[in-house]
């Protein structure tokens, strides 16, 4: 009789034993099933993830695709500098004296308004650097690297353009096609390092060129009209 509740008890202990180990064998399980979901690339948690780091990924390519196009360019930034080529064209000397709706007085002044105008300009392009550095445009990397030079150029546009404003005509046209020229050259070697969209230098490229296109005919105009012909040249348009 003994031996036989013996028995019993151990069969039933070892078979609660069993269950016991069975019970967080199971809860085991659960969770590193519940992990592995967590983890699992198939699943909707890792996909939405993906999602949204690809997304981001595509803004990013976006904003600094090597092959950007002129769509990439904002319309208000094409609207604006569009629009800002426009004093260097039209108060070129000999184009200002050919338009009819251009009041004499701005004719006479047109080559020192266009010189005061592109030395502004050049400050302006200048300063976008400064922005650029303030923001950490590129990231916290690149910017505590380039953060000096980015700093030292955005002022270095208007230190070599200001001189302009008091020197003649031809020279001073020259000066500042020159600067507007550099200035090019160095925002293009910043847009190469990512440090400014580029989409920035597809827009640069066609406002750039028109800029010194009309400094240099300003350039050719005082060679080919002496101060003393267009002194001349005024009272007709007066009149």
């Amino acid at each position: 009789m003994l031996r036989q509740l013996s028995q019993s008890l151990s069969s039933h202990t070892s078979q609660a034993i069993k269950l016991g180990f069975g019970s967080e064998y199971v809860a085991a399980r659960s969770i590193s099933q519940s992990n592995g979901a967590i983890c699992s690339p198939s699943q909707p948690t890792s996909s939405t993830s993906s999602s949204i780091a690809s997304g981001t990924s595509a803004t990013t390519t976006l904003h600094l695709r090597p092959n950007a196009t002129w769509s990439d360019v904002p319309a208000p930034a094409k609207l604006l500098g569009l629009a800002g080529v426009i004093p260097f064209i039209a108060l070129s000397p000999p184009i200002a004296a050919s338009l009819p709706l251009l009041p004499a007085e701005l004719v006479q002044n047109a080559a020192l308004l266009q010189v005061a105008y592109g030395a502004s300009i050049a400050s302006f392009l200048g300063g976008i650097h400064w922005a650029m550095a303030m923001a950490e445009y590129g990231g916290k990397h690149a910017s505590s690297q380039m953060g000096t030079d980015r700093y030292v150029w955005s002022v270095t546009p208007c230190l070599m353009a200001w001189p302009a404003v008091i020197m003649a005509p031809g020279p001073a046209s020259l000066a500042i096609a020159s600067v507007l020229a550099v200035v090019h050259a160095v925002d293009a070697r910043f847009a190469g390092q990512r440090l400014l969209p580029q989409w920035y230098m597809v827009l640069r490229r066609p406002l750039s060129a028109f800029a010194i296109s009309g400094m240099l005919i300003t350039l050719v105009g005082s060679f080919l009209y002496p101060e003393g012909q267009q002194s001349q040249s005024t009272p007709a348009i007066e009149s």
